[in-house]
């Protein structure tokens, strides 16, 4: 059972992709969020884009072409974007954004980390040992405090793809929680025959790239698609500096504009955490591997709550 301070929630996750989501979206995402006085979680790589190394999901993803053509990735992220990793180096997406990152620490929005390589984590982790996994981490967590100077408390991961061994790092480093799942209810995760006490907190709705294109095409439609997904318990939403800090953010102000007038509050996932830990009742829910409409490729999910 969710706490009352939680009724009527959204919390907006922020996942950073790219360098140029980094430079051009979160200060497009950080004004719309001053003009609204919300405070969101920004999740960054804390390594190197290598978008370009995206291109072969087209013979290993169903559905990859497709989705890209609805959302127009070359007009939305730009041909740049697209030789990073292969052409030309992958810019340093965190230490080249690291006066960002300090902006939006001070200006009291989260930050955590959204792996090292976004691509590499999102393609491959299912598939990586303990060894590897760690090593992965443990480089982003040393980005990561070099930049802030403070230990992370909360990791999203690319993709929504997770495994046990990361789940096992972030219970030994005394992460708060992550949010590397879809689906409806906060819980703690069961994976690999383990149970973990790192609270994890799903993405409750779509992101906007997944409907684009079968609910709608324009922001006025777009926004009355979400509006009628929102419960009055607690809802996460995940955008993207790519397309809400870029060609979408009429979508944006105008969600966030009609769901306060129907009374919706917003929190960062950190203080959400927070209320969690200290004041729910979270059930163990297994992570397992599924796909959902609108996204090539496979996600992490959660079961139904384990009965002990």
């Amino acid at each position: 059972m969710l706490p009352d301070k939680l009724k009527k929630t959204i919390g907006i996750k922020v996942d950073v992709d790219t360098h140029m989501g980094m430079q051009k979206g979160v200060p497009v995402l950080m004004e719309i969020f001053r003009a609204f006085n919300i405070k969101a979680s920004f999740f960054i790589p804390m390594g190197p884009d290598n978008t370009g190394r995206t291109v072969k999901r087209i013979w290993t993803r169903r559905g990859f072409l497709k989705k890209a053509g609805r959302v127009n990735v070359l007009q939305t992220y730009g041909i740049k974007t697209f030789l990073y990793g292969i052409l030309l180096k992958g810019p340093e997406i965190a230490r080249e954004g690291s006066h960002i990152i300090k902006k939006l620490i001070a200006e009291g929005h989260e930050v955590g980390i959204h792996g090292y390589d976004h691509v590499y984590w999102h393609d491959r982790i299912k598939y990586l040992d303990k060894l590897k996994t760690e090593e992965i981490l443990d480089a982003s967590v040393k980005v990561f405090t070099e930049i802030t100077g403070k230990d992370p408390v909360s990791f999203a991961a690319p993709g929504w793809m997770i495994n046990e061994y990361a789940l096992n790092f972030f219970q030994k480093n005394g992460f708060v929680y992550s949010s590397d799942t879809r689906g409806e209810i906060p819980f703690y995760p069961v994976m690999g025959k383990n149970r973990f006490s790192v609270i994890q907190i799903p993405s409750t709705l779509p992101t906007l790239d997944e409907v684009i294109g079968i609910e709608g095409n324009d922001p006025n439609t777009l926004v009355r698609y979400f509006l009628g997904l929102l419960k009055d318990d607690l809802n996460i939403l995940t955008i993207h500096a790519e397309l809400e800090g870029n060609r979408w953010g009429a979508f944006l102000e105008l969600f966030l504009k009609n769901a306060m007038k129907k009374g919706f509050k917003f929190k960062r996932l950190i203080d959400i955490a927070y209320i969690l830990r200290d004041e729910g009742r979270l059930p163990f829910c297994e992570i397992i591997y599924g796909t959902i409409r609108g996204r090539a490729g496979e996600v992490s999910c959660h079961s139904p709550p384990i009965v002990s």
